[in-house]
This record gives structure tokens, C-alpha cells and sequence, in this order.
């Protein structure tokens, strides 16, 4: 009966410092990314290894950048990669916080980070169209990127 209220004392005592959440170093977040596992049943770092081993070289992982903005309890990770001739960008970005480790796409519905959500398949047909739009004179590219929110036609 004793160890009852030293026990609840304890747990009381302990508990602000459990409601506070955890921000995790840059390697943490940066494997959180790697394991997490999309809606297409396949971690992140699978899907990547597979596109680079079927695109032969066009599509090349170029390595991951860590930012954490002021008063954010989590922080922000995004894939770098080289496509065909373009140089390397980032477009893909996950929101990444522990306590409990948590890992989600800051933008679920738009942009190549939705087909990387979807799978090996979808991400292989969004690098396929990406690099298809590189053919393209800038000045088609310019008007392709600003129609592409307008378009009904959503073939992914």
C-alpha cells in the first residue's frame, strides 16, 4: 500500500517532461525519412534504390538537407536528387518529429512527393514525365508548370 502514492508521485513528477516533445538530431530525422514506409507498403530509401537501379543513371540521389525553422517542434528533411540534365534539387520534403516518432509528407497532395507516397511505380512515372518536360524548350516548360494545377486530366 505504500508504494502506491510514491509511485503516483513519481509519475506526477515526471510527466511535464513527457508532454514535451522531442526534436531529433539531423541523422535521427534523416533515418526516420529512410524507414519510413509509404502508402505503396515501401520505405522511402527502398523506393529511391529502386529508381536509381531502373533508371541506369538518370535519376541519381544526391543526398538529404535538415532545417529546423524557430519554434518548430519538428523538423524539415528533404530528398535531394539529379534528373537527367538538370542539376540536383529538393523538392521532395517530409515533416519529421520523434515523441512519438512521427514522419509525414508536408505536402501529401501535390508535387513528386506524392507519387513517392504512392510507391515505386508512381515515383518511377513522375520521374519518367519529369524528365520528358527536360526535352522541352523552357519557354513550354514555364507554360507546362503553370497549367499543371489547372489540369483535369490527372493521369498519375
Amino acid at each position: 500500500m505504500r508504494r502506491a502514492p510514491i509511485l503516483l508521485a513519481a509519475l506526477l513528477a515526471t510527466a511535464p517532461a513527457l508532454a514535451e516533445p522531442f526534436v531529433p538530431g539531423d541523422q535521427q530525422a534523416v533515418d526516420l525519412v529512410k524507414t519510413h514506409i509509404t502508402d505503396g507498403y515501401v520505405t522511402v530509401a527502398r523506393t529511391i534504390a529502386h529508381a536509381e537501379r531502373i533508371s541506369r543513371g538518370a535519376f541519381a540521389l544526391t543526398g538529404y538537407e535538415v532545417e529546423q525553422l524557430p519554434n518548430e517542434p519538428f523538423k524539415h528533411v528533404r530528398i535531394c536528387y539529379r534528373l537527367g540534365i538538370d542539376p540536383p534539387a529538393c523538392p521532395v520534403e517530409y515533416l519529421v518529429g520523434t515523441y512519438p516518432p512521427h514522419v509525414e509528407p508536408s505536402d501529401r497532395y501535390d508535387g513528386i512527393g506524392r507519387d513517392l507516397e504512392h510507391g515505386p511505380r508512381a515515383f518511377l512515372r513522375a520521374l519518367a514525365r519529369e524528365a520528358a518536360l527536360q526535352r522541352q524548350p523552357e519557354m513550354l516548360r514555364r507554360i507546362q508548370a503553370a497549367l499543371d494545377p489547372y489540369n483535369p486530366y490527372d493521369w498519375r
